[in-house]
């Protein structure tokens, strides 16, 4: 016959058992293999920047990015526009070709940052992301929002931006 004591311990070992099952498959983890990004915004620089921090992050958490010049020819291929919208045929054409695991295809939008009450300049940006596997299954999707202060409306809507991509990295990933 259990005690309640004995029945409360093994009550609480069970439970924490399930919240170690239940969290783990609730991570977003990316699987493994290589992993292309390509972005889209109305400004070049956005998507580069943006790109830049997606990669950045995605190395340091031990992920493996397509290599520069295998990105670039990705990038330049009349699929990887067709990608940017959401063609599935084209992503898992890509892959094929360039032997890539999963693709993440994001769409910025950076506004133009506005002046506060405290005569500094509040910039808002969004990132919506997909990530697609070369099988052409989709993983994860996500639209995620920064906003931040700078001094001037350059530095405001790239530090929006950088928290927008920092986020976006950070959710698909744990």
């Amino acid at each position: 016959m259990m005690t309640g004591k004995r029945w409360g311990a093994g009550f609480a070992l069970a439970l924490g058992l399930v919240l170690c099952m239940v969290l783990g498959a609730a991570h977003a983890a990316l699987p493994n293999g290589s992993i292309a990004v390509l972005v889209k915004s109305a400004s070049a620089q956005e998507a580069a920047q943006t790109a830049s921090i997606f990669t950045r992050q995605l190395l340091a958490k031990g992920y493996k990015v397509v290599d520069p010049k295998k990105l670039e020819a990705i990038r330049r291929s009349k699929a990887a526009a067709l990608a940017l919208d959401g063609n599935v045929d084209a992503i898992m054409k890509l892959g094929r070709q360039y032997g890539f695991s999963t693709m993440i295809t994001a769409q910025v939008e950076a506004g133009n940052p506005v002046l506060n009450e405290f005569e500094l300049y509040t910039g808002t940006s969004s990132v919506a992301v997909m990530v697609t596997a070369s099988n052409g299954s989709q993983i994860y999707a996500d639209t995620v929002a920064g906003k931040q202060v700078g001094y001037t409306p350059s530095e405001a809507k790239q530090k929006s931006l950088e928290a927008a991509a920092a986020l976006a990295v950070k959710r698909m990933t744990e």
